[in-house]
């Protein structure tokens, strides 16, 4: 390995840990209460929004961003019980739909049908996991367990799937820069530790959102041009053998993940 790999793999790692720590902490600060809930965020976005900046796809990001803190307001409302149990699910179901029909009109603009696949069985297992459930319980002050039941296994996998397409193809063009590759590792990561999955992933996710509009990760000088990137993983996903070996994969995995969990909700159910 020479040097300059050296350097791209040890400025990778350093800052996957850095994203790693951030996340941890801050996910923990906003839900150690509810006061922190609140400010953290829906008060320190709007709060430091001018320093926000045209980027890249801004447009798409401000309309992630924007639904994304939607999720997090019904979250303050349900953990400041200023709505009912029946109204903060009926308001999760109606999240819910709107980022995956969101994400699928998109793709269908966008023509990148191959996504679609695994776009249809994240919705399908999320419908599943909804139907399966029960009310949404508040465990702590700034902690939620969406309607009332741990996302399943399968349903994680199935996640981790459809990320890994969106981020390997959908987003290949950003490549070599591995930056909003590892944000994103980072952000699962602390999403699989925690108690509530998507509770974690969004809230970190629509935090990353707000950063990215701050400081262009995607952009190659970002951190130095040789900070966190790959030239490796870069030529292979420009190799359409690769990329739609990746498809495949991923498509696969999401079809039998999703299989499995229907097939274990209808065994549960009788």
């Amino acid at each position: 390995m020479s040097q300059i790999s050296r350097t791209h793999l040890l400025s990778s790692g350093l800052f996957l840990s850095l994203c790693l720590i951030y996340l941890t902490g801050f996910y923990q600060l906003t839900i150690s209460s509810v006061t922190m809930t609140v400010i953290v965020t829906l008060i320190l976005p709007v709060l430091f929004w001018p320093l926000t900046k045209m980027v890249d796809n801004h447009q798409e990001i401000k309309r992630i961003l924007l639904l994304e803190s939607g999720f997090n307001l019904i979250c303050v409302l349900a953990i400041t019980q200023l709505i009912s149990e029946g109204v903060t699910d009926s308001l999760f179901i109606f999240f819910f739909t709107v980022q995956a029909s969101g994400f699928i009109f998109v793709q269908i603009k966008k023509k990148a049908f191959r996504s679609l696949p695994s776009s249809l069985c994240l919705s399908v297992a999320i419908a599943i996991w909804i139907f399966n459930g029960n009310q949404t319980e508040i465990l702590d002050d700034g902690l939620l367990l969406i309607f009332g039941s741990v996302v399943p296994w399968q349903l994680k996998g199935i996640y981790l799937a459809w990320l890994t397409q969106i981020l390997l193809s959908e987003y290949r063009h950003v490549l070599p820069k591995l930056t909003i590759l590892l944000v994103h590792i980072a952000s699962l990561t602390v999403a699989l530790m925690a108690d509530d999955f998507f509770h974690a992933r969004i809230v970190t996710a629509s935090h990353l959102l707000f950063l990215s509009l701050c400081f262009d990760l995607k952009l190659r000088s970002w951190g130095g041009t040789d900070f966190a990137i790959s030239r490796r993983v870069a030529v292979m996903m420009s190799k359409v053998n690769i990329a739609k070996l990746v498809y495949i994969i991923c498509s696969l995995a999401c079809l039998s993940l999703t299989a499995h969990l229907l097939l274990s909700s209808l065994n549960y159910n009788n």
